[in-house]
């Protein structure tokens, strides 16, 4: 190997790269936090990036708002190395399409950098009903997060496309800018969005389930209110 084929391939090893885990996070959660954790692990990247949504297409509206739910996130992982929050999908009007941020994204970083859209298999199972799903994997890598209560169930069309695109390990995403498919199971606690907007509107505690300073937010601002039972995670 000459040296300037050494020193390609130590700059692909090296390359920088950047995960995006996104979510309503109404309310991010310490099930939220851990996986984050684990993924910025098992992926190596540089930054790991968590993306509220504005509008999930295919959910109903948040209970918070969206500069409430922005705001326990920076919260939640003030002073954690590596972790991030990213507001662009908040600044939409309409609804927020992963294929649009991934875009704006890549004009904002540039080819270079591996990129990896994070989604959990209940997301995954409804890909084919995404905006444009295809081009995701010509922007970003896509790591699947298997879900205990969603075991992978992803139309045919959607798995072919998948298995194509599928590499060996979760390290080998790190080389790539985009294109790669892994899927990936980790400890997760069994905590829920949902369960967490029941208990604060039945008057029960929320300890445990969400780091202090987010705990000392919603009770801040009274957040989670008879009304916003039924919300979706």
């Amino acid at each position: 190997m000459t040296d300037l084929q050494h020193n390609s391939d130590a700059q692909a090893k090296e390359r920088h790269s950047v995960a995006i885990f996104g979510g309503t996070f109404d309310p991010i959660h310490n099930g939220h936090l851990r996986s984050a954790i684990e993924i910025k692990e098992a992926l190596g990247v540089s930054e790991l990036r968590l993306m509220p949504s504005h509008r999930p297409p295919l959910r109903g509206a948040p209970g918070a708002e969206s500069r409430q739910r922005l705001a326990m996130v920076n919260a939640a992982i003030c002073g954690e190395v590596g972790l991030f929050s990213d507001d662009r999908e908040l600044k939409r009007d309409g609804p927020s399409y992963t294929v649009d941020t991934l875009r704006d994204l890549r004009v904002e970083m540039g080819e270079a950098v591996s990129l990896t859209v994070v989604m959990g298999s209940d997301a995954f199972n409804q890909l084919h009903r995404w905006q444009d799903w295809q081009s995701l994997f010509e922007l970003a890598n896509v790591l699947l997060l298997h879900r205990a209560d969603h075991p992978v169930a992803a139309q045919a069309d959607v798995d072919q496309f998948t298995a194509a695109r599928r590499v060996t390990d979760v390290c080998s995403l790190k080389t790539m800018s985009a294109g790669g498919f892994y899927e990936l199971g980790l400890i997760q606690l069994p905590i829920s969005a949902t369960d967490i907007r029941q208990r604060l509107a039945s008057g029960r505690s929320i300890r445990y389930l969400v780091p202090d300073a987010v705990a000392s937010y919603i009770a801040e601002h009274g957040l989670y209110t008879m009304k916003d039972i039924g919300n979706p995670v």
